[in-house]
Formats: C-alpha cells, structure tokens, sequence
C-alpha cells in the first residue's frame, strides 16, 4: 500500500526522508507538465480528448486539436530565451525559469556532495514536456554538465540525436595525479521528444529554431494542418499510430532507457507535477516497481492529488507520496526549499 507523508510547514518530514535515498539510490526524476506551469498550460486531459476524437473516426478534428495544442506550447517556448521581464505577462517564464535553475543546481550539488564512491554521479531528469526551459536554465548555470543525448563532437554538423551518449560519465583528474575524480553529470531524457528536435535524414537532429504555424486561413485547410503536426518530432498526446518509423523506434528507445534506468539496484525516481495519465508510462513504472529495491516517490500538488496517486498505486509497496497540508500546496518552489534542506549546509547558502 501506498505510504503517506505528509510535509508540515519547515519541510522537515520530506527532507530527511528523501536524504537517505539521495545518498543511497540511483536518482532519476520525472518531469510533467505540472513543472512548467504557469508559463506553459498543463496538458490536462488533452491525450483522452484527442483519442476521443480519433476513435469516433474524426480525424481532421484531432488534428485541429493538435495543432492549437502545439501552437501554444510553440509560442510560450519562444519566449524562453527572453531576457527582458518587464512585461507582466513575462513574469511567469522569470519564475518557471528560476525554478528550474534552482533545481538543477540542487541535483548537481547533490551529485557533487555524494559520499558513496560506489554510485555514480550521474542523475536522469525524464520529462514529456516539449518545452526547452531545462536546457535553457542549464546554460546559464556555470559548470553544470546536462547530457541531452546529442553529439556535439563535430562543430561543422548539425547535432544528432546518439542516445548511447547517455552511458558516458565524465572524469577529471589533477594536473599533479592521475587520481580521476567523477564529475556531475545530469542526462535529460525527452521521452516525448521536443520542440527542438527535427527529422533530417532519416536521423533526429537539434535544431532550435521554430517551426513557421500555418496561417488562419491555412488552418482550415487539414493537409496544411497535419504537414506543420509532421514537421515536429514529437510524440502527440494520443495513441494512434507513429507516422513515421524514426519516430516510433526512437519513442520505444527512449522507453527502455525509462525502464532500464528503474530497473538497476536501488533505483529512485522523485516524480513532479506529473499526474501518470499517461497509460505507457504508468505501465511502465508500474513494472518497474516489481523490482523490490525500486521506489517511487510523489511530491503531490495538493490533497486531491495525494488521493489520485493512492489510487494509481495502490497495489505497489514501494511508493510514496509526498503530500501538502490542509490549505497548501507543493509547488515547484517548495520542491526546490525541500531539495535545498539537503544540500550540506556549506552550500545552502548558495542554494
């Protein structure tokens, strides 16, 4: 049965929870929508509503409601890199912003501060948000080193999306030893691909430049509509078939990397502001809680989605669900006050 803890108002409940396993556990975190909001909408109940559609055989409004759902997504996204926040509808994207930044510098100190030499420092962030805010926040952060699964090694090429690249681990030994100390690595793994990625050659390859929406007039017309849909590489919210092969091997890749990262001994995934509509990914970590020495940890949003957990999980031992008081909320904020109580006390002041 799912465990409950709830968090009183100084988080101490949730951290000295969380800092045995963080020590201990092969750290792996998924990221939804949840994460990214008020910037971006979360998706709520877009992927029923689509297959709702596509089931009564009414295709040309699936693809409408795709396309409006990337439309936003598209243009929330292109105001990522801005810099300047003086407009009040901007403030949002300054807050997702620096609450992404706080939370990878968190992981990355966590990392750094690990005690067991026998564990790698190396943690996987899995998220099915298209947006770019984490490889945003990431290169403002000095000296963190996020892992997307492209190869950069070649500056003439476009990127290619290689994701054998997330099995490397980077070393750094003094210019006086050949002692190798492992340095911090953080993999994002876009199990739903992202606005960033492109098809070219019967390869994925990173390109951040947007993808032109067709015009209102264009909307109507739906071979305009599902040419702009085929020109993303991303996995829509719904389950008809892949339209093309590229796109379902590298789904199905991304998925055993999910399961193979669960799989390993002692392996920890912290979810936040996902809510597991997703019935692939729900599956999958319901599987992987057969592993008797996995554990699921929830940070709920608030009480109802304590009980909306319970009830996903209910049949799984090794969950917990991190839950609010009466009257409050687990915002990404707190996430990051939480992850920020057990950073060792040397480096809460720049936390």
């Amino acid at each position: 049965m799912t465990e409950i803890i709830t968090i009183d108002a100084d988080n101490k409940p949730a951290a000295n929870f969380l800092e045995s396993y963080f020590q201990s556990g092969n750290l792996n975190f998924l990221i939804g929508s949840g994460a990214s909001f008020p910037a971006i909408q979360t998706a709520g109940n877009i992927e029923s509503e689509i297959n709702s559609l596509l089931a009564a055989n009414k295709e040309d409004e699936a693809a409408q409601k795709s396309l409006q759902f990337i439309k936003k997504i598209s243009e929330a996204n292109s105001k990522i890199s801005t810099t300047a926040f003086g407009s009040s509808t901007l403030v949002p994207f300054r807050k997702v912003k620096d609450s992404y930044t706080k939370f990878l510098s968190s992981i990355d100190r966590i990392l750094f501060a690990r005690k067991n030499i026998l564990l790698a420092r190396q943690a996987n962030i899995f998220t099915t948000n298209y947006d770019v805010f984490i490889e945003h926040s990431a290169s403002k952060i000095p000296g963190l080193i996020l892992n997307d699964g492209f190869d950069r090694s070649s500056p003439t090429i476009q990127p290619i999306f290689a994701p054998e690249r997330y099995f490397d681990r980077t070393y750094r030994s003094g210019p006086f030893s050949s002692h190798q100390i492992e340095i911090p690595t953080i993999n994002l793994i876009k199990l739903h691909g992202s606005l960033s990625w492109r098809q070219k050659q019967n390869r994925v390859v990173y390109d951040i430049k947007p993808i032109q929406a067709p015009s209102a007039e264009d909307e109507t017309d739906p071979t305009k509509v599902t040419d702009f849909l085929k020109k993303h590489f991303l996995i829509l919210p719904n389950l008809q078939k892949f339209h093309v092969t590229l796109m379902e091997r590298t789904y199905y890749d991304l998925l055993r990397l999910f399961s193979r990262a669960l799989d390993q001994q002692n392996a920890i995934l912290l979810a936040f502001g996902f809510s597991f509509v997703d019935e692939h990914i729900l599956d999958l970590t319901r599987r992987a809680l057969r592993n008797p020495t996995s554990h699921l940890i929830v940070l709920a949003y608030d009480q109802k989605s304590t009980t909306d957990y319970q009830t996903k999980f209910t049949q799984q031992r090794n969950v917990t669900v991190l839950s609010p008081g009466s009257g409050s909320v687990i915002d990404f904020p707190r996430l990051n006050q939480i992850l920020a109580s057990i950073l060792p006390a040397s480096t809460h002041a720049s936390a």
